[in-house]
């Protein structure tokens, strides 16, 4: 009989085979439960098993209550070491069940054990016998009158050891080969022959060999140029592991929980209802492609783990991107899947906004140019069905066009339900920034995983590497600089700004030209720029002159293209925002004519010159092959147009400031504007940026009732290190972001807490300011004590804020109730203009078709929303009709209040997504 690699499987993927056994045995009435607390069951049985002789699972029947558990160990030794661990974790299991205290529900009349130990038939050597002995006498008790196992009704129990488990997988092979961990080469060969057209056995290498080898080398890269490298690093030697945060708190690290995903199948048959894909959100330059990257590195390694690599370059990254998982201190997975990634900007630049190309085609292209062969869409969907696949689809925020946008989710959604159908198993992973993810696409496929700030052991570390590897041919230079990375380590400033591998990896390079670091984030990029510079100008080419004498204007071209490619990626009907070559040319010459150049006398001959010194030198700006150029980091794009917003009158910035603050595509510039009013005052410029968040949510314009966009703007203002030095403006914004407990629930309330945290954790007022008013907001109405004990179980507010939930969490004993007919009656004692009651009225006729309304639950957590509400958004974007669905939305009764959450997270994406910038480059 084989011996199946058991041990491959990780501990969700056994569970999950526990349970497809257990169905196989006993019938489709085993009930399974999912990954997380399962009151010590991977499945529970109810109902008469008549056990036969011929499985060797024994020959009496049980009839009664049945728990299914796994105990799988991740080292299996010999039959005695293998008995002495299972008899431990069986009686700690029967210990957990008779505790006074457990949580564990029906107490079970039988139990089975599923074990990936061997167990030996002799006595002496970790005998079966000798156990089930053992665990008889723990079941029994010594002694009457104790309260035992037997006593509370427990009358029988199996173990399935591994023997056993080896002549089940036999037996019922299809089982088996549902388990990616458990195929075998000679699977790979067998589901390559049920391949159709162009694809034959004699095409295995080409296929798989050689498109994950030219991967595995070819597409590796992270560019350290940009920040102050000298060349490109491959992705194993960057890399860290990053914590995230998810539901309720849940904490992981990035790795480690995707891997765990990928070691469990991932088919809809196999699904108990959970989400089985994941989102990724991170903020700017928190690391979302570089990870990516890596994960897909790390599954062509394991893919290819049995296979010969050929080139050595292919085999050195393998080995590197072992040892990379070897550092970070993860084990690779255990499923060989077949992972590709997509990078969502590529893919959107080929579908455009009307093209009829699928995901599958486009990803059936990519393959056939790596592995030289035509394999065709219906072959790459069969090798889907036949092949568990990992698919990492990076960067949705940089698709920025809304129509392009909304083809790439409709793709996503087409090519998840095809995989469904399939019954496919397949993991999908989305990256994204949190403010390009307005959409909470397919809540009920995919759960959100945020991306935390790195810690500071993390950060120092993560400085230690970039610096070693930055400077790898000049040593004496490397270590000067990890002496002032140590020096300046525990500085509160430095620590401040130590968030994310972006930004430790500019500070390495500031204090490789300086001594000391700025104090907020507007700040360390804008000071990047500046040493970038400094280096460039100090050099001895034929520029230097050219840089010391046009700094301005080469400093305000970058200002200028960044906010004409902030512009265009809102407006443009491409993917992203590219600048003709041609137009950078004329936005240079027109900024010469402007200080007054003379065109007839070498205006455009400088113009070229400044150009190529901003393309060529500053590497800032990356010139493309189809004569375009980009910011090769977006940030600094943002970074560029914040500058550009900032310039001009009070009234100037004011009106800009007004019109970008609500919208997610514009948040980082925003934050960079502020940040730089506020670096560089003086103090009326620092109020104007505090009243326009005091104020953003009362202006008509907006719908700030339903949508408050003044709470989050402060937060984000707080994490970035704003007004940190300055108190006076500092408790201002703070006021501001504590009106998140007066009536709605955040977005992004993880940042939320975040933010509130770090205000609390710098005043000793601040602390006691932001402790009452959460104390305050628990004893209030059930959304504000709901948001309230979701910051504080996120943040760190000093000591714990102890809660009486059992007064502060009063169950909404709501049923399910259709809201529409009580917001039509509550409009019906409304008097007002006919038009505007119309305006409202047609829009609680289109919300009727949501059926999350019609049909409320208070206690759904995943809901559905249509794509497009244009009935809705007219109503909310006038005045009077916004006005009465405010009053009768807030009229409800209180434990309604998820409602106009509801209706806020349906329009959300609309809302955010008006235009500005055609406006805004006219102010």
């Amino acid at each position: 009989m084989q011996d199946y690699p058991l041990e491959e499987l990780g501990p969700r993927a056994f569970e999950q085979l526990t349970v497809a056994l257990a169905l196989k045995v006993l019938g489709p009435g085993v009930e399974a439960f999912g990954s997380g607390p399962d009151g010590g069951r991977e499945a529970t049985y109810d109902g008469p098993v008549s056990w036969s002789a011929t499985t060797g699972l024994g020959t009496d029947s049980w009839n009664g209550y049945v728990v299914i558990q796994a105990k799988q160990r991740e080292n299996p030794e010999g039959p005695k070491s293998n008995a002495l661990w299972l008899k431990k974790q069986i009686i700690d299991e029967l210990d957990r069940w008779m505790n006074e205290e457990s949580k564990r529900l029906r107490f079970p009349r039988y139990i089975i054990f599923m074990t990936n130990v061997r167990l030996s038939s002799v006595a002496a050597t970790g005998g079966i016998d000798q156990l089930e002995a053992d665990i008889w006498k723990k079941i029994r008790g010594n002694a009457q009158g104790v309260d035992t196992p037997y006593s509370r009704g427990l009358r029988g129990w199996k173990i399935w050891h591994r023997d056993q488990i080896n002549g089940m997988l036999t037996t019922y092979n299809g089982v088996r080969q549902a388990f990616p961990g458990m195929l075998t080469a000679g699977d790979v060969l067998s589901r390559i022959r049920q391949l159709p057209g162009a694809l034959n056995l004699e095409d295995l290498h080409p296929v798989l060999t050689t498109h994950a080898r030219t991967t595995l080398t070819n597409e590796r890269w992270v560019n350290f140029s940009e920040a102050g490298g000298s060349a490109r690093q491959s992705v194993e030697n960057v890399i860290i592991d990053l914590n995230i945060e998810g539901d309720r708190g849940y904490r992981n690290t990035i790795l480690k929980e995707v891997f765990a995903l990928g070691d469990t199948i991932q088919k809809s048959s196999m699904s108990n209802g959970a989400p089985r894909h994941i989102v990724i959100t991170g903020q700017p330059g928190n690391g979302k492609s570089t990870i990516s990257r890596f994960i897909v590195q790390v599954y062509r390694s394991v893919f290819m783990s049995e296979e010969g690599l050929g080139r050595i370059s292919a085999a050195d990254v393998r080995q590197g991107t072992f040892n990379a998982l070897e550092r970070v201190g993860i084990d690779p997975p255990k499923n060989r899947r077949w992972p590709f990634r997509v990078n969502l900007a590529d893919f959107a630049d080929d579908l455009g906004p009307s093209s009829d190309k699928s995901l599958m085609r486009w990803l059936s292209e990519k393959v056939s140019l790596r592995a030289e062969i035509d394999l065709k869409p219906i072959a790459l969907k069969k090798w889907l069905r036949n092949w568990p696949w990992l698919l990492i689809l990076d960067g949705l925020d940089e698709v920025t066009s809304p129509e392009v946008r909304r083809r790439i989710l409709d793709e996503i959604q087409n090519f998840m339900d095809d995989a469904d159908v399939e019954d496919a198993d397949l993991l999908m992973v989305i990256t994204t920034r949190p403010t390009g993810y307005t959409e909470r696409f397919a809540p009920d496929h995919f759960s959100q995983l945020d991306l935390q700030y790195l810690d500071f052991d993390s950060a120092v570390e993560y400085g230690r590497l970039v610096t070693t590897l930055r400077l790898s041919d000049d040593l004496d230079r490397r270590d000067q600089i990890l002496s002032k990375f140590e020096k300046h380590a525990a500085d509160s400033t430095m620590v401040r700004l130590m968030k994310t591998p972006l930004q430790v990896l500019i500070m390495t390079f500031i204090l490789e030209r300086l001594g000391n670091l700025p104090g907020d984030r507007y700040q360390l990029f804008w000071r990047y720029y500046e040493t970038v510079y400094d280096r460039e100008s100090a050099k001895n080419t034929q520029l230097a002159s050219l840089f010391a004498q046009y700094r301005s204007a080469i400093t305000e071209l970058h200002e200028t293209v960044g906010l004409t490619l902030q512009t265009y990626a809102e407006t443009s009907t491409d993917a992203r925002a590219l600048l003709p070559l041609e137009e950078l040319r004329e936005l240079a010459k027109s900024r010469l004519l402007e200080i007054g150049h003379d065109e007839n006398i070498g205006a455009s001959r400088l113009a070229d010159k400044i150009v190529t010194a901003a393309t060529r030198r500053l590497v800032l700006l990356s010139p493309s092959e189809d004569d375009t150029v980009s910011f090769e980091i977006r940030s600094l794009q943002e970074l560029m147009a914040a500058r550009a917003l900032s310039n001009g009158t009070d009234d100037a910035i004011r009106q800009r400031l007004r019109l970008t603050a609500p919208s997610p595509h514009w948040r980082n510039t925003w934050v960079f504007t502020a940040g730089r009013l506020f670096a560089e005052g003086p103090d009326h410029r620092r109020d104007l940026v505090t009243e326009i968040v005091e104020n953003v949510d009362r202006d008509t314009s907006w719908p700030g009732w339903l949508c408050p966009v003044g709470p989050e703007l402060a937060a984000d203002l707080i994490d970035d290190g704003l007004a940190t030095s300055t108190p006076k403006w500092q408790r201002r914004i703070v006021d501001v972001a504590l009106r998140v407990l007066d009536g709605y629930v955040p977005r992004d309330i993880a940042g939320m807490a975040r933010a509130l945290s770090i205000a609390a954790q710098s005043t000793t007022n601040n602390l006691i300011h932001i402790r009452g008013s959460l104390k305050k907001a628990v004893a209030g109405t059930p959304i504000s004590a709901f948001v309230a004990r979701a910051i504080i179980d996120r943040g760190d507010f000093g000591a714990p804020i102890f809660i009486k939930y059992e007064n502060a969490n009063p169950k909404e004993n709501v049923a399910q109730v259709d809201i529409i007919p009580l917001l039509q009656v509550l409009l019906g004692e409304i008097q007002g203009d006919p038009h505007d009651i119309a305006l409202v009225q047609s829009a609680l006729d289109e919300l009727a078709e949501i059926r999350d309304l019609r049909e409320f639950d208070p206690n759904r957590k995943v809901y559905t929303f249509p794509s497009l509400l244009p009935l809705t958004v007219e109503a909310v974007h006038s005045a009077n009709a916004s006005l009465m669905l405010s009053l009768i939305f807030n009229d409800l009764d209180v434990s309604l209040w998820r409602a106009r959450d509801l209706l806020a997270a349906a329009i959300w994406p609309q809302l955010s997504r008006v235009e500005v910038g055609r406006v805004l480059r006219n102010l």
